[in-house]
């Protein structure tokens, strides 16, 4: 969810091979490759109502002038037609001769690259194609997205009622890619089902029309662009859309699933269906955007939370107080905006600094809280890049004991200062369209871990907060793999736990449900950030004494999401061309 003002996206920068004041002319190559990635970002930017909202203020003044139609279909069969056009687009890619590109445009043609083998790929695994999930399934999500869309003028209001009037025939189609996997036996396991199920359900029974009705009451009263009497004819509108459209799509969800449920499998571990172990290493790739085969990440992992582990039991000899007095930063920031304002002012020794970081802190309306995580950040549109919003959460369910290391990860240094600096690069259009999680996630959790020396307490205690999360990423990180690729039942996970602590049974449980339900969903933030170790540690090999903290986060917030594969590769070459400024 974004947004930015127009920016030019093609700008003069130094020739990768050469050191100097020198610049290069924009060839004509170089235009036809901005033309070539510009389409496709056109492309996936209007795909359907909703994208277009979070990606674009204004999309006439990027060559949108043909708007979407709320939802298109979502079933196996337009699945399976996207592998010829990513091969097109694949084949049209490599026409291009990278060395004539811009550095900007080099690390966009790799980038794209990489995205469109990757999806080819995963071509073969269409049967295990998911869009509904507990945590992260579009019946989830869309409750939350349909109340922030964004209202600037008329046709967004139109596009917001597309949406709704196309959310069952949407439905639909889910409905009949679960139904098609049954038949390839690639359901969810019955117990993800039953909790897919039982969070429709209790949309259905408890808020449901509410999420969408009173936070649009709010949103249309502060509209210019109406009148009164447009206002409340709006308003009876979108009242009726819901109780027509979304309530029966999600009983005829509720119910589509609830039939299919016999047909689900017991084992949810991807191990036991068919292809599964061959998909799960793809699924991490694709995921995590790393490389590595799955025995090298455990490996990293077991490393990193062994000494995580060894170290914490070394603070507990040592004085086994600090354990609690490590929490006495939570007392003196409590406030968000004092969070927020002590991080800005003490990031600035270790990070670049990044012009235009306006925010405004909000907090989730009512009927939101249950279904919304404690904070979150909201990604502005491409053309609107001064307005970023951080949500607090203030249910009662949430302990606001972590919102320092939470407000670190959604705002400063985490999600909100990336997207900010990627912003202010002023990087190819496309690159903004193109998603890689386990860089995302990776620094977001990077900066968490990073910014507890911001809290103003010990070292030793730093050291605590630091290993505590490093060992639970990595203990999350290799149950994930132990479940999807080894086949662990849930005894065997807490067995594995037990290695590393006392475990109840019912927390072992929850940890298993969740592994299951989403699988792959940590390795995101577990390789992400250990990946991003990797690469400072090469960093620090290639500049020996000249290294700082600066310099490599500067690296990594000037490339921008990508593989790390890519973000490996490029090192000597951003080295190189940095040194000649």
């Amino acid at each position: 969810m974004r947004i930015r003002r127009f920016v030019a996206t093609v700008c003069l920068v130094f020739f990768l091979t050469s050191c100097g004041t020198a610049t290069t002319n924009i060839t004509k190559e170089n235009d036809t490759f901005t033309e070539f990635t510009e389409t496709i970002f056109r492309a996936r930017s209007c795909s359907d109502s909703l994208t277009l909202n979070y990606t674009l203020t204004n999309p006439e003044d990027y060559g949108i002038a043909s708007l979407p139609k709320g939802f298109p279909s979502f079933s196996y069969e337009d699945l399976t037609k996207d592998a010829l056009a990513d091969e097109n687009l694949l084949a049209s890619l490599k026409k291009f001769d990278k060395k004539n590109l811009t550095f900007d445009q080099q690390v966009l043609y790799d980038t794209l690259q990489d995205t469109l083998e990757s999806d080819i790929q995963g071509q073969n695994y269409t049967a295990f194609s998911e869009a509904l999930g507990p945590t992260t399934g579009i019946q989830a999500q869309l409750p939350v997205l349909l109340a922030e869309f964004r209202m600037e003028d008329k046709k967004d209001l139109s596009q917001y009622f597309l949406l709704l009037k196309t959310v069952p025939d949407y439905f639909d189609s889910l409905l009949s890619l679960e139904e098609k996997k049954s038949r390839l036996r690639t359901l969810p396991c019955r117990s993800s089902l039953q909790n897919i199920i039982a969070q429709c359900q209790t949309f259905l029974d408890d808020s449901g029309a509410s999420i969408l009705i009173k936070p649009f009451e709010k949103k249309l009263g502060g509209c210019s662009f109406l009148s009164e009497k447009e206002k409340q004819a709006a308003i009876a509108q979108n009242k009726s859309y819901v109780e027509k459209y979304i309530i029966p799509a999600y009983q005829s969800l509720t119910d589509g699933l609830t039939i299919l449920l016999p047909m689900a499998g017991e084992n949810g571990s991807l191990s036991e269906y068919p292809n599964g172990r061959q998909y799960y290493p793809y699924l991490v790739r694709q995921t995590t955007g790393s490389s590595r085969p799955l025995s090298e990440l455990q490996t990293l992992m077991t490393e990193r939370l062994n000494r995580s582990h060894d170290t914490l039991i070394a603070y507990a000899k040592k004085d086994p107080s600090l354990f609690t007095s490590c929490q006495r930063y939570v007392t003196k920031y409590s406030s968000p905006d004092v969070i927020l304002a002590t991080l800005q002012r003490r990031m600035t020794e270790d990070f670049p600094l990044c012009d235009n970081t306006h925010y405004e802190v909000k907090y989730v309306d009512e009927a939101l809280e249950n279904y919304l995580s404690p904070a979150f950040y909201l990604t502005p549109p491409v053309d609107d890049s001064d307005n970023n919003i951080i949500y607090i959460n203030n249910s009662k369910k949430y302990d606001r004991s972590s919102l320092f290391n939470t407000l670190a990860h959604e705002g400063y240094p985490g999600h909100l200062y990336q997207t900010c600096y990627m912003h202010n690069k002023r990087l190819p259009l496309l690159r903004y369209s193109l998603d890689y999680g386990g860089y995302t996630e990776g620094w977001a959790t990077y900066t968490e871990i990073y910014s507890y020396k911001y809290t103003g307490i010990t070292r030793d205690e730093v050291g605590i907060l630091r290993n505590n999360m490093i060992a639970t990423l990595c203990l999350y990180g290799l149950c994930d793999i132990g479940v999807h690729y080894e086949g662990w039942d849930e005894e065997s996970l807490q067995s594995f736990l037990n290695q590393y602590g006392s475990w109840s049974s019912g927390t072992a449980s929850s940890v298993y449900s969740a592994v299951i339900d989403e699988p792959a969903s940590y390795l995101k933030y577990t390789v992400g950030y250990l990946e991003i170790t990797l690469l400072k540690d090469k960093m620090k090999n290639e500049l020996g004494s000249e290294y700082t903290e600066k310099i490599f986060h500067t690296y990594l917030l000037d490339m921008g999401p990508t593989s790390f594969d890519i973000l490996n590769r490029y090192i000597p070459l951003w080295n190189k061309q940095n040194s000649c400024k």
